[in-house]
């Protein structure tokens, strides 16, 4: 039912699908409070203000503490500046988390695959891995040259790069978007079958 509230869109904005974007976003909401309950606030307990105020932990569960306490500074205008060092905290870490991430789990492996397709049985396929990852790179360059009359050019190999690189993208984004189409297909023919035919065929 659901699933069919949700493809109901197609025929426009009406109000089942809200009945079925309501309920997806409840369900969600209410699956990040109890993982953040669960995983987040009990340990913080049972680590902390369980484990004795003497215990090293209580200090180290002090520092979130601090932070929320300081964050909750940016609802008075006046005492916002406090805040903003607890934002600083959150951002600079979350930053930090972010970019460790990319590097070991994205382009690390990349460049670690790019590198393994140089092989002699696959060197057009490197070639292509090696000039579709440079250009979409060069693509996303905004370096250039301003003239006198204002406008910003860049030269001509790193605009033809760039061509080359928005290809490989759009091609990248067409492929992605079909495999998302084939997958809800997929599920919800398995919908169809799984659910829909048993019950027809208890009903014939």
């Amino acid at each position: 039912m659901l699933t069919l509230m949700i493809f109901s869109y197609l025929l426009g904005d009406n109000f089942l699908y809200r009945i079925a974007i309501h309920v997806f976003v409840g369900a969600a909401a209410a699956y990040i409070l109890i993982v953040s309950v669960e995983s987040v606030l009990i340990p913080w307990v049972n680590l902390t203000l369980i484990g004795g105020f003497s215990n090293s932990n209580f200090l180290i569960g002090l520092i979130p503490i601090l932070i929320g306490v300081l964050l909750l500074f940016k609802v008075s205008p006046r005492l916002s500046r406090f805040g903003n060092l607890g934002l600083a905290f959150v951002l600079g870490i979350g930053g930090a988390v972010a970019i460790w991430g990319a590097v070991t789990g994205t382009l690390l492996p990349l460049a670690s695959g790019a590198a393994r397709a140089f092989t002699p049985a696959n060197v057009v396929d490197g070639l292509i891995i090696l000039i579709g990852t440079v250009c979409t790179l060069i693509y996303f360059t905004y370096v250039g040259v301003r003239r006198p009359s204002g406008q910003i050019v860049q030269a001509l190999p790193i605009t033809f790069a760039a061509r080359i690189g928005q290809g490989f993208i759009i091609v990248t984004l067409g492929a992605t978007y079909a495999l998302v189409i084939l997958s809800a297909l997929t599920i919800f023919t398995g919908v169809i079958v799984n659910r829909l035919l048993p019950l027809l065929n208890r009903g014939g």
